[in-house]
């Protein structure tokens, strides 16, 4: 399964960086644009403020790499893509090296934090929640704990957006072949709408 990078090119070395090193950045939940992030409910009976210290100490060391599901998602391009005048990323994940997840979007979750989970895990499982006006997304994410806070990627493809100028659709098919011949360069489609 491909996962897709949406991307803006207003920072240009960012672009030029996961293609030629093959990496994503991946964040702290913290800097997410979702103001909700790592956010969870808990019951104070059930739980030591100890044990909840130290999930969210594991929340903190947590780097996050989001990628939809959808290459032709209108609102992943307007929000993520500069209005559709940025790219589309197709990536494959080495599944031995990296764990994906899936994003649950049934909200801010309870979690019965309990001795079976250890506090990484139960803190993966809390940043694998989000509220369901995300639903739209379709994210996968990839959890890291490296300092260098990078996922490393197969470029498949690269998507165009459909407002992106002439002019550098071709300066990034010239760079891409140069860079890496093996990548798919092909503009994003608009779906039908009568």
């Amino acid at each position: 399964m491909l996962l897709y990078k949406y991307r803006s090119l207003q920072n240009f070395n960012y672009f030029v960086d996961i293609v030629f090193k093959n990496r994503i950045f991946a964040a702290s939940y913290s800097n997410m644009n979702d103001p909700m992030e790592g956010y969870f409910n808990y019951n104070p009976d059930d739980s030591s403020a100890d044990v909840i210290n130290r999930i969210k100490s594991k929340k903190l060391n947590i780097k996050i790499c989001s990628f939809s599901r959808n290459n032709n998602n209108h609102l992943m391009w307007s929000h993520y893509a500069d209005g559709h005048r940025g790219v589309a990323i197709g990536v494959k994940i080495d599944c031995n090296k990296y764990d994906v997840h899936h994003v649950n979007y049934d909200g801010i979750s309870h979690f019965n934090i309990c001795k079976t989970n250890s506090d990484l895990e139960t803190a993966k499982n809390i940043l694998c929640y989000k509220s369901t006006q995300w639903k739209y997304e379709e994210e996968s994410r990839i959890f890291v704990y490296n300092k260098s806070g990078f996922v490393n990627v197969k470029i498949i493809e690269i998507l165009l957006g459909t407002r992106m100028v002439i002019e550098d659709k071709e300066f990034i098919r010239k760079l891409i072949f140069k860079l890496n011949p093996e990548i798919t360069v092909r503009d994003s489609e608009i779906m039908n709408i009568i």
